[in-house]
């Protein structure tokens, strides 16, 4: 049988190798914990612009589309280069929007202007009338806008 060796160390020895074993140790921990939190917090940066660019962007849809459903009530025939800024819009919400947002755009919105310009021209009374009995042609675009705007807000 084979003795055994115990390896003894003095106190000194032992309190210089952990302060050597521990400092990286806690460097390694602090530097993990940065990144982790610079992580998160670009991850929150890249969605704050992100609900700052569709926001604009569904605010300048709803602008483009008020203006043309307004020329719509008042003119049959529209001149298509009118449609190209809507149309526009409409593309670029097709790369970032959701399906929610962009079938409301195309079905609530863009077909109702078009269609409007097909009916007979309405007077400045036929056209407040409507505005006083609650019509909205916008409405359902913008509470669709909305809804995913909130839903965006709430992952921050």
């Amino acid at each position: 049988m084979t003795p055994v060796r115990v390896f003894s160390m003095s106190p000194g020895t032992t309190t210089a190798l952990a302060a050597i074993g521990g400092s990286p140790l806690g460097a390694l921990g602090s530097s993990l914990s940065t990144w982790i939190i610079q992580r998160r917090q670009d991850r929150r940066d890249l969605l704050a612009k992100k609900i700052v660019h569709r926001d604009q962007l569904y605010s300048d849809f709803l602008s483009e589309s008020a203006r043309l459903l307004v020329d719509a009530l008042e003119h049959n025939v529209g001149d298509p280069k009118d449609l190209i800024p809507v149309y526009a819009l409409l593309s670029r919400m097709r790369l970032s929007s959701s399906p929610g947002v962009l079938t409301t755009a195309e079905e609530e919105v863009v077909r109702q202007i078009i269609g409007m310009y097909a009916q007979p021209n309405l007077t400045p009374e036929e056209i407040q009338s409507r505005a006083k009995n609650g019509e909205d042609p916008l409405r359902k675009f913008s509470e669709t806008s909305r809804t995913e705007l909130e839903s965006m807000q709430g992952q921050l």
